[in-house]
């Protein structure tokens, strides 16, 4: 019996990962990063909106500066920074939001989801990890 009940364990957890990696919560592998210069043209496309309320509403600007709206796409910056490109990667260096959630400096690439839709991709040593997934309001 204790057998039984430890292969239907194994065969539960096997499932979940199934689950998971299926369900998209991992990288696809067919995701394709932005190149350098598709990812200045969709930072200058409009406002990132993101889809997690505390990332707000991003307006980076060909002068190499960011702002950062929480709230709403509209009204003063709750925290400004600046901006560059290198390669396929956008870097990016903010102040009061920044600090408040650890992010004062940060790069991530991005990649192209279903119609409008995006993710930045945080890149840590051999881990890639979603910072978070936006649509771009025009």
């Amino acid at each position: 019996m204790g057998f039984l009940a430890v292969g239907k364990i194994s065969l539960s957890l096997i499932l979940v990962l199934f689950l998971t990696v299926a369900s998209g919560v991992m990288r696809p592998a067919l995701a394709q990063d932005l190149n350098g210069e598709a990812l200045k043209k969709l930072a200058l496309a409009g406002t990132w909106q993101a889809e997690h309320a505390e990332y707000g509403f991003w307006n980076w600007d060909n002068s190499g500066s960011v702002c950062l709206r929480l709230g709403s796409a509209e009204g003063d910056c709750f925290d400004r920074g600046t901006w560059e490109i290198t390669q396929n990667v956008l870097c990016y260096e903010m102040t009061t939001w920044g600090e408040s959630v650890g992010e004062r400096v940060n790069c991530f690439t991005v990649s192209a989801l279903d119609g409008n839709r995006y993710e930045t991709l945080f890149h840590g040593g051999a881990m890639v990890s979603r910072m978070f997934a936006f649509s771009v309001l025009e």
